[in-house]
């Protein structure tokens, strides 16, 4: 018999058969759950534990929600010929594509109890499209339930066969007995994952690490030596004026993925956007061209790519007949503590020291001596740059006693 929920009570005498038969494989994933870190190999492992305990499984797939600025959720399958789990990520907007619509996915993610479908069975009701494909390829029974994290959000698993008859009674209570010490286990893997993402997003890929292992408490940090790498829009105030909201932070966002993708795939760290400004740190390390500084050439020639990907963002907003953007750039090379300053209960992880504050008023020259490219940088900068260089004077910069001499490239 074929419905869309099978709710039939299983005998209390092969609720324990399941039970004691799957015991060993949930002694093994609490005994693991700490020495695998992916979770692609935990999928596989389970997947694997069930097969070797007589559940005939062909095909298995998990669906779970993400808490990620790209992606709606991700999707593994693990097929038992492959040797393994393979993973997707599937970015926001997926929620509207019509195969996502027309899934059982989408009933068990609203709540639905578990769906069944005896796929060899000639009366058998093809209700989604993704049970024409198991069909075709060969699977002979399929089920999919949900994997609740103690969280909130429902996942969804999905396994199959190919053997004739399907899955026995016994099968599905052996899988059900297993899903919820599994489901723990996989909730485990998810919250670390989703630490690690958000931190990564919010503050960066070493700053979040940094804080992930214990660097937490107020104060906490070290004196390092690094450039500053300050970026500032010109004129955002009217923009943000004389333009709706919506175009302002689309503004916002193309403007900052463009400064912003050479500082990430150079490897600086983008501490902050504070408000149209974007400050980065490239901590000194090994040498660069002819033993030039490493970081301060980087630095230099980031600054150069950031322009040149502003050139090219123009010409797209002047063809969609936007206006165009300017920035300049400052760049100082000095000391700075990297740690947590703020109240017990807000913290915010950064950069102090007095080369924080020069490389934002070196900025400030590129405008007020219209330079192009509007990049000026520290003396201390210019001389470990291994960069032809021209000195543009000594400034007497806001917030710094003594004047500063000011260079940009030659």
């Amino acid at each position: 018999m074929n419905t869309l929920i099978e709710t039939k009570p299983r005998p209390g005498a092969l609720n324990a058969e399941a039970r004691a038969r799957v015991a060993p494989l949930i002694d093994r994933l609490l005994w693991e759950r700490t020495k695998i870190k992916r979770s692609t190999l935990l999928f596989g492992d389970f997947c694997q534990g069930l097969q070797q305990l007589g559940v005939p499984l062909g095909r298995v797939s998990i669906h779970m929600r993400q808490v990620h600025p790209l992606l709606l959720g991700r999707t593994m399958l693990w097929l038992a010929d492959s040797g393994g789990a393979m993973e997707t990520g599937l970015e926001h907007g997926t929620e509207t594509d019509p195969r996502y619509l027309d899934s059982p996915i989408r009933r068990i993610f609203e709540g639905a109890p578990p769906i069944r479908r005896r796929l060899e069975d000639p009366d058998c009701p093809m209700d989604f499209p993704i049970l024409h494909e198991l069909a075709a390829e060969g699977w002979r029974d399929y089920t999919m339930c949900a994997l609740p994290f103690s969280s909130g959000p429902i996942n969804a698993i999905g396994f199959s066969t190919n053997r004739k008859g399907g899955f026995s009674e016994l099968d599905i209570a052996t899988i059900e007995a297993a899903l919820p010490v599994f489901g723990a286990i996989m909730e485990i893997n998810y919250q670390r994952r989703t630490a690690r993402t958000l931190l990564r997003t919010y503050l960066g890929p070493k700053t979040g690490e940094r804080v992930l292992t214990g660097t937490v408490k107020r104060g906490d940090g070290e004196v390092i030596e690094a450039v500053l790498w300050y970026c500032d829009l010109r004129n955002f105030t009217p923009l943000s004026e004389s333009l709706p909201v919506d175009q302002v932070i689309d503004l916002l966002n193309d403007y900052f993925e463009t400064v912003a993708r050479p500082v990430k795939a150079a490897g600086g760290e983008i501490l902050k956007f504070i408000g149209d400004a974007m400050l980065a740190i490239f901590p000194l390390g090994g040498p660069g061209p002819d033993q030039s500084c490493g970081a301060c050439w980087t630095a230099l020639q980031v600054s150069e790519q950031a322009l040149e990907g502003m050139a090219a963002l123009n010409q797209r907003r002047r063809a969609a007949g936007k206006v165009p953007l300017s920035c300049g750039v400052g760049l100082a090379r000095g000391n700075v503590m990297y740690g947590n300053i703020g109240d017990n209960e807000r913290l915010d992880f950064t950069v102090i020291g007095p080369a924080v504050n020069q490389a934002t008023r070196l900025e400030e020259l590129t405008r007020d001596l219209n330079l192009d490219p509007p990049i000026v940088f520290s003396a201390e900068l210019a001389a470990h740059c291994g960069r032809p260089t021209r000195s543009l004077g000594r400034f007497q910069l806001k917030g710094i006693a003594e004047q500063q001499e000011a260079f940009t490239l030659a």
